[in-house]
């Protein structure tokens, strides 16, 4: 294994076809013990393009009878939803009333694996059976249980054994890791994602984060995850979430300057939610410039009052956030937007570095415009 070129980026050795091999051959025992007595005959559903060379190795080792089907996800924008409405493409065979074992190359965030589990289910299907060939635990956010993960391994950015970077790298038999020490390393870049609640920023900072390599920095997540670990500073966010305020600066500065140590060998950071004011603004050029290093671009996703209001309402119902569910907080959100957070536009923009993107559309023409700008 030695290290490979792929556009702009250079790999280096990671986890060798053997190893590889040694993982397949353990999660493939572990399938077949389950279904040696199996009453039925089951669906592989490879789930393209990523996992075609798993697949493919994986039932060369299957010794019960199956039928083989592959799928492709499919986003869409429904005319009040927040933009994370999915469709299956491609299936061919009838799934009702069967037991499905999909096989995914990689699992981390679990956002399109959960979307997968749940529209089988509404087509039909008996059971779902989720095996991956690899899992980031340190990401992966969901309740699903996974019932065949064949390895574990790092939040790192990989390619090989059909994973891509930019659809490049997928032929070859060993995994490769983004190397973070070569003389061609580019200099750190940060993306600021800008928009009001609900123009589907965090759905858009995923699907950048797949596409370029990049870390996703949202002060949402990270409160809430310390609102549910009960924390002091948990307690304190919720109560003034609950009302629609904003969260102190320095508070949410410390988590973005920690999250900025922790992961010193990514290529860059997508920041979702912050600043919101220009004194986070001034703060966080202050974090950057002690590192070398400043915001290099500012996209903004421009969508109408409206449509911000029946979006947040919507993810209320759909994701049990009950801070979202009264109609004065969401005006009061809509209303702190518009009086503390648009004077960043003008910040950024006295920069050059502010882009503006009409947020309305589907989801993949408003990543199309984030492409081309990028």
């Amino acid at each position: 294994m030695e290290r490979i070129h792929l556009k702009d980026k250079y790999f280096v050795p990671y986890i060798p076809y053997e190893k590889l091999e040694k993982a397949i051959d353990d999660v493939a025992d572990r399938i077949n013990r389950d279904f040696k007595d199996f009453d039925g005959i089951p669906i592989v559903l490879c789930v393209l393009n990523g996992s075609i060379l798993f697949t493919g190795e994986l039932m060369k080792r299957l010794n019960f009878t199956c039928e083989f089907s592959s799928v492709r996800l499919s986003s869409y924008e429904g005319t009040l939803s927040t933009g994370v409405t999915r469709k299956v493409l491609g299936l061919t065979s009838s799934i009702k009333g069967r037991t499905i074992i999909v096989v995914e190359d990689i699992v981390d965030t679990g956002k399109t694996i959960t979307d997968l589990y749940a529209l089988l289910l509404d087509a039909g299907a008996a059971d779902v059976k989720i095996c991956t060939m690899l899992l980031k635990p340190e990401v992966y956010n969901k309740d699903l249980k996974l019932d065949y993960v064949a390895m574990e391994i790092d939040n790192r950015f990989i390619v090989g054994f059909g994973l891509d970077y930019d659809q490049l790298g997928r032929n070859y038999k060993d995994i490769y890791i983004l190397d973070s020490k070569t003389e061609d390393k580019k200099p750190m870049k940060h993306f600021l994602l800008f928009g009001p609640p609900g123009a589907g920023k965090g759905t858009q900072a995923a699907l950048m984060v797949d596409k370029f390599g990049l870390r996703h920095v949202s002060t949402g997540d990270l409160l809430r995850r310390e609102i549910a670990a009960g924390t002091p500073l948990g307690l304190q966010a919720k109560s003034l979430i609950d009302k629609g305020e904003l969260v102190p600066d320095e508070v949410v500065e410390g988590m973005i300057a920690s999250e900025l140590q922790s992961h010193p060998d990514v290529k860059g950071f997508i920041f979702d939610g912050f600043p919101r004011t220009t004194a986070q603004a001034e703060h966080l050029d202050a974090i950057l410039a002690a590192r070398g290093e400043k915001i290099d671009t500012v996209i903004s996703l421009a969508i109408p009052d409206d449509t911000v209001y029946e979006r947040i309402r919507h993810r209320a119902e759909v994701e049990n956030r009950v801070d979202d569910t009264k109609p004065e907080i969401i005006r009061n959100r809509i209303d702190n937007y518009h009086a503390k957070t648009e004077p960043v536009i003008s910040w950024y923009r006295k920069k050059g570095c502010y882009r503006e993107i009409d947020g309305l559309g589907t989801i993949d023409e408003v990543f199309r415009k984030i492409c081309d700008l990028m």
